[in-house]
């Protein structure tokens, strides 16, 4: 069983190490949800969705980078993969509790849903999708 896998027994979680850039894409994704709740209009929707699609591009990018044999292990060993959401092999890391990129995934899969067609009801899972990524930075944030 690797690391991921194991529970840990003091509340903690585990670390991530996270590409600063795909970290402030998340937090602009997250401002702009937030802005969005607080004023669901069509001119902050379209705020999210931008926010989205520099989400989307930076993924694409770190995908691409990911599948290229750039810093890959075919010319010796590699670090490659070490970073989620590594765009080189310069990338700028972070650690990043899993339950937050967790919750952070699960608030961009609603934002998503919002934005190509919103309703009473994506509009909800939003707000709860936020809540709930609240609620784990504070449960991380009280484990610390």
């Amino acid at each position: 069983m690797s690391g991921r896998e194991d529970h840990q027994t003091d509340g903690s979680d585990d670390e991530l190490v996270v590409d600063a850039i795909l970290v402030l894409d998340l937090g602009s994704v997250e401002a702009s949800v937030g802005a969005y709740l607080a004023n669901p209009s069509t001119d902050l929707r379209n705020e999210l969705l931008a926010a989205l699609e520099r989400l989307d591009q930076h993924i694409d990018d770190s995908d691409a980078y990911e599948s290229s044999i750039i810093g890959s292990g075919a010319f010796g060993s590699s670090t490659k993969g070490a970073v989620i959401g590594e765009t080189s092999s310069a990338s700028p890391a972070q650690e990043v509790p899993e339950s937050v990129l967790r919750a952070q995934t699960v608030l961009i899969k609603a934002a998503k849903r919002e934005v190509a067609a919103p309703t009473a009801d994506t509009l909800a899972d939003l707000r709860l999708a936020a809540g709930a990524l609240s609620d784990v930075r504070n449960r991380e944030l009280r484990a610390r």
